[in-house]
């Protein structure tokens, strides 16, 4: 397997929604799908825990998560500065950026929350593989200082660095999405020397950033096409409905596409014939 790419294909968002448990799953069974991260403030938590328990080979990371208009783990009386009037935490990482820049972010909150997530997780019995986080808040510096600190606690090694490519689709992806990206990737790079010095483990490349929402088949087999030799990450964002799905979240992703690129008997011929090995991040030393 050395002499080979090794390739981590990860749904996120496991948890939020009956329709996103029910494609990760069969993905996984019937696809490619080696990895998915779980929410564990998601609305269908307890029923992703139930699937995943029927699926031992599936890697679980924790998605770690401050963002996307979700309830918290801990009592909002515990945790006032994370949510909105609404009880909350903010919609998007540009809101919660904003607060935390006008000093309206307790980070000793942050600190409890993310602790009551990782041990909510932690105690379903699940196979932990990895940390990562919704909208990758986790690279933020003063969330990735107290990332840093839960990992040391809990005894947790590997994670993802969303550093995709500065020049992958710099000229044909929507200029917001480049925009986006390469703010995330220079924030990765600088958390990178922290798990070089603490030797965690991640993979060398990781892609879905540019394509997110969106990775259908074209664009899957685009990456596939194209991967350099070493340890890969695709994030994907499957669901069973898309109808049903955009009735709840207003994200614009194409779910259902993204479920059939990971069932697709096009891409699994791909990568045998690539010669491309599927892990999880559990492979990782």
């Amino acid at each position: 397997m050395d002499r080979m790419n090794r390739l981590i294909i990860n749904a996120d968002d496991f948890g939020i929604h009956t329709e996103v448990n029910r494609a990760v799953i069969d993905a996984h069974k019937r696809g490619i799908l080696t990895s998915t991260s779980l929410l564990a403030s998601g609305p269908a938590f307890e029923e992703a825990v139930k699937l995943a328990q029927g699926c031992p080979k599936l890697g679980i990371g924790i998605h770690l998560c401050l963002v996307g208009g979700l309830p918290t783990v801990l009592d909002i009386k515990d945790v006032p500065t994370l949510v909105n009037e609404k009880g909350l935490l903010p919609e998007n990482y540009v809101e919660f950026i904003k607060k935390a820049y006008e000093g309206k972010i307790d980070y000793g909150q942050v600190y409890q929350e993310l602790d009551a997530q990782i041990a909510k997780i932690l105690s379903a019995n699940l196979y932990i593989t990895h940390i990562d986080s919704h909208q990758h808040l986790h690279v933020l510096p003063p969330v990735w200082k107290i990332v840093q600190s839960l990992m040391k606690k809990y005894k947790l090694h590997r994670l993802r660095i969303p550093r995709e490519a500065y020049t992958f689709k710099m000229f044909n992806a929507p200029p917001m999405r480049i925009m986006g990206r390469n703010g995330l990737t220079w924030l990765s790079r600088r958390a990178l020397r922290d798990v070089h010095r603490l030797s965690y483990s991640t993979s060398d490349y990781f892609w879905g950033m540019v394509d997110g929402g969106n990775m259908n088949e074209i664009n899957l087999a685009y990456i596939i096409k194209q991967l350099p030799f070493g340890i890969h990450e695709i994030m994907m964002h499957p669901g069973a409905n898309t109808n049903t799905l955009a009735r709840t979240f207003n994200w614009g992703y194409h779910w259902e596409d993204e479920y059939q690129a990971l069932v697709s008997e096009k891409i699994f011929n791909l990568l045998k014939k690539r010669h491309i090995a599927l892990i999880n991040y559990g492979d990782l030393s």
